[in-house]
């Protein structure tokens, strides 16, 4: 069967946007210069999904039941695997694989695959509240890189880590340049902070993060979900030569 990747999204927008331009730039990089040579993708924006995180926070209804559906709308429309645009989502991929029976991407393997590679074994996360309490990373480091010393941020960082993570959802993100409450600029005071804390390695757990932030000694778990979609459908879409 032709590969074909559906992508729950919406989880943030402007993430799933992101994700597209990058696997777009990656494909300029590979050779591409016509439409034919990109990957077919299909996404569902499912921005009326309940939150993950707050699901996860015990604040709200779950987010299961809205996936799932959104999954069967992906296979209707022909997908064979699915990717979903966030990491706190991945806490229940397991049940998301057995109740819908169609394979999933786990970028959260995929991040901890990547941060073994490099070596390092300090590695700083940020990522949503849900994401934390719900640990989402915690199992994927104990199975494939036990040896790490994850580090959490302080209270008081993690709450400027949802800030800017909020700003990436609204009009903070169109702020100008190095206004305080730019993404980017917290973010830049957040990973300054986590490195002075003796962090060799972060590790980038929420894909809105990439849309206004890009942090070197790091792996991004939005340019690893593209590079996987990328990989699952290498097949459909390597001719480049072709006029």
């Amino acid at each position: 069967m032709k590969p074909l990747v559906g992508v729950i999204g919406g989880a943030g927008v402007a993430a799933t946007n992101t994700l597209c331009e990058i696997i777009e730039v990656c494909g300029l990089r590979n050779g591409a210069f016509r439409d034919m040579h990109h990957p077919e993708m299909v996404i569902f924006q499912a921005t009326q999904a309940p939150s993950r995180s707050m699901f996860l926070e015990g604040r709200g209804p779950s987010y299961i039941e809205a996936y799932l559906e959104v999954t069967r709308k992906l296979q209707a429309a022909g997908a064979t695997k699915i990717a979903m645009c966030c990491n706190t989502a991945h806490w229940g991929i397991a049940t998301l694989e057995q109740q819908s029976g169609i394979p999933f991407i786990n970028i959260i393997r995929e991040v901890i695959l990547e941060a073994r590679a490099t070596g390092k074994r300090a590695l700083g996360l940020l990522a949503s509240d849900g994401c934390l309490q719900g640990r989402v990373y915690e199992p994927y480091l104990e199975e494939l890189l036990p040896q790490a010393n994850l580090m959490y941020p302080t209270p008081d960082l993690q709450r400027e880590i949802t800030r800017g993570i909020c700003n990436i959802k609204n009009s903070a993100r169109l702020l100008p340049e190095k206004h305080k409450d730019r993404p980017r600029t917290i973010f830049k005071r957040v990973t300054q902070t986590m490195f002075d804390a003796g962090a060799e390695l972060l590790l980038i757990g929420c894909t809105d993060i990439r849309v206004d932030f890009q942090c070197d000694n790091s792996v991004d778990s939005l340019e690893i979900l593209a590079q996987c979609i990328l990989k699952e459908t290498a097949d459909d879409h390597n001719n480049t030569g072709a006029l």
